[in-house]
């Protein structure tokens, strides 16, 4: 039986090499066998540059250029060698402040990490199903928003005035060379579903291919996968004890928070991807701590970054899933306690 997910052509970017892996594993599940994978921005721009590509999914994280970056570099960048192409950032990054950044540079999709196949595919279909006006102005390139309410304070209002939208000119990357004061609003582009081709006489939809059955077998795939990831995260432990020796030095690296931070952000993508929940939001709690208030000299602050790392240890060295229970709860509290206090 002929595959017509295989029409198409993926692009993976993501500085996590395994969760990267398990995601590709996922869509080959679902039926989308073409995917190709990188850990490096800038090579994902070479991979572009040499190869046609329906869509990219791509970390905030990734190496060399991070996603934001390589998002501007496809919408801006004269050199794009597909300006209008659909991109989904899938991060562990779940700060509304980082939402609308990459919003405002012309993101089609955010997909907040830890992920499953449910949200994997919803945004797949939206991409596929239900494609936006792609606007271009001087101040903003990319799918049309649909958010409704007022920016956040500092966030420009950027909304589409009301335009008359027109059809997508065939070789768009010169028209973005030479945006007018006058903002463009084109018509949605169905190239992509047109790649589902027809079913019963009728277009198909990409539920059609991708029944709860195979959605099903997909997180199954994710599930297999539970062993390796255990000793993955348990490397990603190892990391941040290092960090936190680093940090109780007599004169640690100003970098030493970012750093934290960092590691903190892959176990929270990992733990949770895998079935580990509360691991996961203990993670993301010493992410935000690290990121937005650790003062590296500040002895009591140590406390707190110690304290995530013990309870990190104590849920996955148990291999307590999910929510972990009662215990977990109590813990979770405790933490967000310490934080208050010495924040």
């Amino acid at each position: 039986m002929h595959n017509p997910l295989a029409n198409y052509n993926i692009l993976v970017a993501d500085a996590d090499i395994e969760l990267s892996r398990t995601l590709k594993t996922m869509l080959d599940e679902m039926g989308f066998v073409n995917v190709t994978t990188t850990r490096s921005g800038k090579d994902a721009i070479r991979l572009m540059q040499n190869s046609p590509f329906d869509f990219i999914i791509t970390e905030w994280n990734t190496q060399h250029v991070d996603g934001l970056s390589l998002l501007e570099f496809l919408r801006y960048s004269p050199d794009s060698p597909n300006t209008t192409i659909p991109v989904i950032m899938l991060t562990g990054r779940a700060e509304q402040v980082d939402v609308f950044l990459a919003r405002d540079r012309g993101i089609n999709e955010y997909v907040i990490k830890p992920f499953t196949a449910r949200s994997i595919y919803s945004r797949l279909e939206r991409i596929i199903e239900q494609p936006r006006n792609f606007v271009l102005s001087s101040s903003f390139i990319g799918p049309c928003r649909r958010i409704k309410d007022k920016p956040p304070e500092g966030v420009s209002e950027r909304r589409e005035r009301s335009i008359t939208p027109q059809t997508q000119p065939k070789d768009a990357s010169i028209q973005t060379q030479n945006v007018s004061s006058e903002p463009q609003v084109w018509l949605p582009d169905f190239l992509l579903k047109k790649k589902l081709g027809q079913k019963s006489g009728e277009d198909a939809k990409l539920g059609d291919f991708v029944t709860p059955e195979i959605l099903s077998k997909s997180q199954d795939a994710i599930n297999a996968i539970t062993r390796d990831s255990l000793q993955w995260i348990r490397d990603n432990l190892k990391e941040i004890k290092l960090l936190y020796e680093a940090l109780i030095s007599p004169e640690p690296a100003k970098t030493v928070g970012t750093d934290i931070a960092s590691v903190a952000l892959v176990i929270c993508a990992r733990a949770g991807t895998f079935g580990y929940a509360r691991a996961s939001e203990i993670a993301y709690e010493l992410y935000l701590f690290a990121r937005n208030k650790l003062e590296p000299n500040d002895k009591s602050q140590h406390i707190v970054v110690q304290k995530h790392i013990d309870v990190l240890y104590v849920i996955l060295g148990n291999q307590m899933r999910g929510s972990a229970g009662a215990v977990g709860a109590q813990i979770a509290a405790e933490l967000k306690a310490l934080v208050a206090k010495y924040s």
